[in-house]
């Protein structure tokens, strides 16, 4: 008569033992998801600092960039309101336990009471007032980019699963910045390039290097009091930046006169907008300034050149 008892039981057991298989799985998405959708390092590993707080139970995480030997804290969250950085920076060589994790690239864990434990992590917990840590190392395309801790008021040892999820946590955490990065660099080259050409205008025209510098200088200023979002700025920085690109086709015989122009001379110098729209239409990353190249002489009038636009005709950025 005992049979049928414990079938029921097993048939209870088995969803539970399932849930409980599931259960870290539903954490990791729910990290992965809260992290992927940040468009911004900084509050990326800021985000990703909470997640992996409660993903893990834990009461808070630091996530740390190495630098030439030092560990500078970026990122962290506390679930109380106390705070719980270690401090700006320290030097790795001052915590030994620490930069195994680093070299070895196999997360440990630390707690209170063992008497083992590398004193300098036991004295930061005293200072933390926690009683364990979870070091996760956190690596960028195969480089040793810093360290992610998460600390708890528990004495617990962070489990076999805990330690899995927090590796692969900070492997998606490493992908997405090494997408910022390699974001960064792109922008960086970007505006070198953008830079060259304008400096190659700056070598042919006299004139044209102080008054580029004037207009940028005064179409952030009017774009920053206009309230425009930081997109719309850097495309009216960009903007003024290129807005006379197009005098690269203007013979330096007509850039450089002394003298006034003659009507032919002032019908090859109009051409430059149209010229400058013309020469960054193929770079995709650049459309956006294009009407601001183009118009940049039309005249709220209708007096410009080279549409004559007028009134709110005008496109926005001009």
């Amino acid at each position: 008569m005992s049979a049928e008892p414990q079938g029921d039981l097993a048939g209870l057991a088995r969803p539970v033992a399932l849930a409980a298989t599931l259960e870290p799985l539903s954490r990791l998405v729910a990290f992965s998801r809260a992290i992927a959708s940040e468009q911004v390092e900084q509050r990326m590993l800021r985000v990703a600092s909470r997640e992996l707080t409660l993903m893990l139970n834990g009461e808070a995480c630091l996530v740390s960039q190495l630098e030439d030997g030092l560990l500078r804290e970026v990122a962290d969250y506390s679930s109380s309101d106390r705070q719980v950085a270690r401090g700006l920076s320290y030097y790795l060589a001052d915590y030994p336990s620490t930069a195994a994790v680093l070299e070895s690239g196999v997360p440990c864990s630390i707690s209170a009471d063992d008497k083992g434990a590398d004193p300098a992590e036991l004295f930061v917990l005293r200072e933390m007032e926690m009683q364990s840590v979870l070091i996760v190392p956190l690596t960028v395309e195969t480089l040793n980019w810093g360290l992610i801790e998460v600390y708890d008021k528990r004495t617990r040892v962070f489990s076999g699963v805990e330690r899995y999820l927090a590796e692969l946590a900070a492997t998606h955490i490493g992908a997405l910045v090494a997408g910022f990065e390699h974001e960064e660099r792109a922008q960086r080259l970007y505006r070198e390039t953008l830079a060259s050409l304008s400096n190659a205008l700056e070598a042919k025209d006299e004139i044209t290097s102080q008054h580029t510098e004037e207009v940028v200088r005064l179409a952030v200023a009017v774009a920053a009091e206009l309230d425009l979002d930081l997109d719309a700025v850097r495309n009216v920085e960009l903007g003024a930046v290129l807005h006379d690109i197009g005098k690269v086709r203007v013979p330096e015989s007509i850039l450089n006169k002394p003298g006034p122009l003659t009507d032919e001379e002032w019908t090859v110098m109009k051409t430059h907008p149209e010229v400058g729209e013309h020469i960054l239409r193929p770079i995709q990353s650049l459309n956006a300034i294009l009407s601001i190249v183009r118009h940049h002489h039309e005249r709220w009038d209708g007096t410009g050149y080279p549409d004559k636009l007028s009134g709110r005709a005008i496109p926005p950025g001009r």
